[in-house]
């Protein structure tokens, strides 16, 4: 299972709790309603936080990888070069 899963499930499960706590707290509605507004908030700023940490990763693993494929299509481009008998100053990358 993944860590995003298990994150995502973490957060399901928390909020469920602090709902369910909330509704089955002995305040009046109006109070009740008020702390499942903050409670939110709270909850929101947290999946946010974790999806924007998520976000970079995986923007960092795309990095990574584009950075190999790159770095491996030169190396391929050097070696046909080197059978064809052909050897140019530098091959333009594509973008």
């Amino acid at each position: 299972m993944s860590a995003g899963k298990i994150l995502i499930g973490f957060v399901i499960a928390l909020a469920t709790g602090a709902v369910l706590g909330v509704l089955y707290a002995p305040d009046k509605g109006s109070t009740t309603r008020k702390k499942l507004s903050k409670e939110g908030t709270r909850y929101m700023g947290a999946v946010t936080s974790a999806a924007d940490e998520a976000v970079a990763t995986l923007e960092e693993k795309v990095d990574n990888v584009t950075e190999s494929v790159v770095g491996l299509s030169d190396k391929v481009l050097d070696v046909v070069d080197s059978l064809t008998g052909n050897v140019p100053e530098k091959h333009t990358r594509r973008a």
